[in-house]
């Protein structure tokens, strides 16, 4: 499966703290902004604006995330990863999948059984861990819809978290699928304020509709049940199921 602006009137603070608009009326203001899908925190605020979005951003589990009225249908969204080139033989794609199959692979057992959630049409990371003896299922809710199953020794989403509508739903139910001790490897670019605001490539793809940070990671960890065990600090992080 393979997601940006500027808010007028809102502008960082020092430390890293978003100062809130002077005398907006409340109801209205609840209104432009709904509560984090990650934390489900209600003081999330406008961070930026373009190509037709906003973009809000959550003090709490630092999630940048766009707000419903801006989703793509289904139909739309669909279009968009019939275009994607991930052919198995692409070797600047394969170079891509494995800053997370490598670390990945180190870390697990001789014989875990593991899950590409969000292939997308080509399931190219099943044939890179199998081909290093994980046996690896496919799920993709466009592409290969069956159900997964599990439990899993091993999850791997590669390019998925940044599309999800409803990331506290979905990370839960990643989680439930693995087997306690077993491992949830996740590659999403995370961002940052300059990058954010630098026409971002990673933001003009209207499918992206969520976007983490390291801080994020260290979030979800505590509030699921996760240990961080490696991280490489731009796009791929692995996590323990406690």
């Amino acid at each position: 499966m393979g997601v940006n602006r500027r808010a007028e009137g809102v502008r960082p603070a020092g430390g890293g703290e978003y100062m809130q608009r002077d005398g907006p009326d409340p109801a209205s203001d609840q209104e432009r902004t709904p509560p984090c899908p990650l934390c489900d925190r209600a003081d999330a605020r406008p961070f930026d604006e373009g190509e037709g979005r906003t973009y809000l951003h959550c003090p709490a589990c630092r999630l940048m995330f766009v707000p419903e009225k801006f989703w793509p249908s289904p139909a739309e969204e669909r279009r968009r990863y019939d275009q994607h080139q991930n052919a198995p033989d692409d070797a600047g794609y394969l170079s891509h999948l494995e800053t997370l199959a490598s670390p990945l692979a180190g870390r697990l057992p001789p014989g875990a059984r593991g899950l590409d959630f969000g292939c997308g049409p080509e399931p190219v990371l099943c044939r890179i861990m199998e081909e290093r003896g994980f046996a690896t299922r496919p799920y993709d809710p466009f592409y290969f819809p069956e159900p997964p199953g599990g439990p899993f020794d091993f999850i791997a989403s590669t390019e998925t978290f940044e599309h999800f509508r409803h990331p506290r739903k979905e990370i839960g139910h990643l989680r439930a699928m693995l087997r306690t001790g077993g491992l949830l490897g996740v590659m999403t670019m995370f961002w940052s304020e300059n990058a954010f605001r630098s026409n971002w490539h990673y933001r003009r793809d209207f499918t992206h509709l969520c976007f983490y940070r390291r801080d994020t990671m260290d979030w979800i960890c505590r509030a699921f049940g996760f240990e961080l065990i490696w991280c490489d600090g731009r796009r791929a992080a692995i996590l323990r199921r406690l």
